[in-house]
């Protein structure tokens, strides 16, 4: 049975997703990885990369073809789609969704240990590149899918990753997936 994780950017969903592996023996799809490593091809920035998608969804359907056809592959494994769109291609899936302030997201930036591009000295200027790639993705779901990323009430699950160890988060997800497939 498949957890879907999405969320704010830098709410913990791939460390979440690590931890589920772990502890809970799941499979791990990470469709953010695969973004990154396309965007690193390009030479490109996360935000770059999805100014580029904007105008061009071939990237986009690529990555939601892949996970559809991996949704229903995987149906009936402990799978975690570590994705901004899973819930919507996986509808079958238990939808978590990881909240963070803008703040704590802007901080999680900056100590972060990313390379490249993404590396930020300065809260206020990591702020604004978090939100504006939070909004340009929404807009992009919006524009090609029809789906608003921000209606919690897509999901299953929000969940505040601020304050809570990813431990700690895991075995919440992992008790309300039991309850949410009936398992015991």
């Amino acid at each position: 049975m498949i957890i879907t994780l999405t969320g704010k950017p830098c709410s913990g969903k791939g460390t979440l997703a690590k931890v589920l592996k772990d502890k809970y023996n799941f499979k791990v799809y990470s469709v953010g990885e695969i973004f990154k490593e396309e965007a690193k091809k390009r030479g490109l920035s996360s935000e770059e990369f999805n100014k580029l998608l904007l105008s061009d969804p071939k990237y986009d359907n690529l990555l939601d073809e892949r996970t559809v056809e991996l949704g229903k592959k995987w149906k009936n494994e402990n799978v975690v789609f570590d994705s901004r769109l899973a819930w919507h291609f996986i509808p079958h899936s238990f939808k978590v969704f990881l909240d963070l302030d803008e703040d704590e997201m802007a901080k999680r930036l900056v100590n972060s240990d990313r390379t490249g591009k993404e590396k930020y000295t300065d809260i206020e200027e990591a702020k604004r590149t978090v939100i504006e790639r939070f909004n340009a993705e929404n807009v992009r779901y919006q524009k090609f899918y029809g789906v608003d990323n921000t209606d919690m009430s897509n999901y299953d699950l929000v969940l505040s990753s601020k304050n809570k160890t990813p431990e700690q988060l895991a075995e919440i997800v992992y008790n309300a997936y039991k309850k949410h497939f009936k398992i015991k």
